[in-house]
């Protein structure tokens, strides 16, 4: 009964062992990296803007503000990007 009393005073009583300490600021570092990207791929919106850049440019081809080969030029131009 003593070592009992002796190992729990030593340890606590959540017993040996556990996972390493590096591995808590480890996985809150992952979590806010992971966040910081998502955000930032979502506020930057590149994908989005090429996006409603064609869909303008087809309007405009639509209304005739524009011709056939500046349509092509410009389209093929945002593909580039």
């Amino acid at each position: 009964m003593h070592t009992a009393l002796t190992t729990i005073a030593a340890v606590g009583p959540y017993g040996h062992g556990g996972p390493p300490f590096f591995l808590f600021p480890a996985f809150f570092l992952l979590v806010i990296l992971a966040t910081a990207v998502v955000f930032g791929a979502l506020r930057r919106g590149g994908w989005r803007a090429r996006s409603d850049a064609r869909a303008v440019l087809a309007d405009r081809f639509a209304r005739g503000d524009i011709d056939a080969d500046e349509y092509r030029s410009r389209l093929a131009e945002l593909s580039r990007k």
